[in-house]
């Protein structure tokens, strides 16, 4: 059994990707104790993902002596955030976390960069949705717009490998008294990586909880023994 510990998983593990994949290559199971689902069920597969870095540049000038002769990039940012935002369907979905522009209130601002991610359910959409941020690249009333990918998580799909580790899980919970439903679920973690080479991979074997990435964000304390019990039933249990 091996432990590992990433500490830069919330930022799409970069550095530490290779790294999980090969210790993932030399082990049978990967069990993942990110938080449970909503229902208190585990993830047996997860979206896609994709993070780009978006920057504008402009041209600057005194905001208030000669502001026609500057070229905000502030303003063609926030133009393209309400198109990418806009690009959002069912099958893939664009959102905007950060932003960050300007130095001095009186200059019109000469580079605002951002962030943005994209996550769909098919590997497919988000190579469409890569293809349609690329897209965006180029020069609008002398404002020069880049975006530049991130790091990428992989589409990872339940195979027969996974559900039959968590059939092994059900028997586990069952023994100790409760139901554990499973599903695909949003939101990148390092399950991505093994489940996508064909490991069984089961994640979602935390902590029940709520809220995450709020203010808000708490877990269930009662939960903290039933879901110990189901890690140490599983560890005690495969072979």
């Amino acid at each position: 059994v091996t432990v590992l510990f990433t500490s830069d998983e919330e930022i799409g593990s970069p550095s530490t990707r290779d790294l999980i994949e090969a210790e993932a290559s030399r082990h049978k199971y990967v069990l993942v104790p990110e938080p449970a689902r909503p229902d208190g069920g585990v993830v047996t597969g997860r979206y896609a993902i994709a993070r780009f870095n978006l920057e504008a540049t402009g041209r600057p000038s005194h905001a208030g002596a000669s502001l026609g002769a500057g070229r905000s990039a502030i303003r063609e940012m926030a133009r393209k955030l309400i198109e990418i935002e806009d690009m959002t369907t069912d099958n893939c979905t664009f959102s905007v976390g950060v932003i960050h522009g300007g130095q001095w209130v009186n200059c019109v601002t000469t580079s605002c960069t951002a962030q943005a991610l994209s996550m769909a359910k098919r590997q497919e959409d988000l190579d469409r949705g890569v293809a349609a941020m690329l897209a965006l690249r180029g020069s609008s009333n002398e404002v020069q717009f880049r975006v530049t990918r991130g790091v990428t998580r992989p589409v990872w799909e339940p195979d027969a490998g996974t559900m039959k580790l968590y059939e092994k899980a059900v028997g586990v919970a069952r023994q100790l008294g409760v139901e554990l439903p499973h599903g695909s679920a949003g939101g990148g973690s390092d399950g991505n990586f093994t489940g996508a080479m064909g490991i069984p991979t089961l994640d979602g074997l935390g902590v029940r909880g709520a809220d995450a990435h709020t203010l808000n964000e708490h877990i269930e304390i009662d939960s903290l023994a039933e879901r110990g019990r189901l890690m140490a039933g599983l560890l005690a249990t495969l072979d």
